[in-house]
């Protein structure tokens, strides 16, 4: 396939491999992964900000298929890590921490997805 998109934080081997080399429908992907992930940044934040772990929970639960099908590495990792802050109640600093950390992670991601789709 001749437009073979390397990324940092998202398998294109599994895009590719479900387009099965329809660009059109590549495209389409990226922008349900994107769309599914800004849905994420508002449901995470707003857990966050009321340190509600079955908010944040749910948040993770409703897009890990799509982390885990596309191996979404940075995002999962900060998903994680967030699960563990929240979790052990950690300090404002370490949660504001985590939540800068989130966004950098996901305003990442959908750059990388933005520039793929155009």
């Amino acid at each position: 396939m001749p437009n073979m998109i390397k990324s940092r934080n998202i398998n294109m081997d599994k895009v590719h491999e479900m387009s099965e080399g329809d660009l059109e429908f590549q495209k389409e992907l990226l922008q349900a992964i994107a769309s599914s992930v800004e849905e994420l940044k508002d449901r995470y934040t707003e857990a966050m900000v009321q340190r509600d772990e079955d908010l944040l929970h749910q948040a993770r639960h409703k897009v890990r298929p799509t982390v885990t099908i596309f191996e979404l590495r940075n995002l999962s990792q900060v998903l994680d890590e967030g699960k563990q802050v929240i979790r052990h109640d950690e300090s404002e600093d370490k949660v504001n921490d985590h939540h800068d950390q989130f966004l950098k992670a996901i305003d990442e991601l959908l750059r990388e997805i933005y520039e793929m789709s155009n």
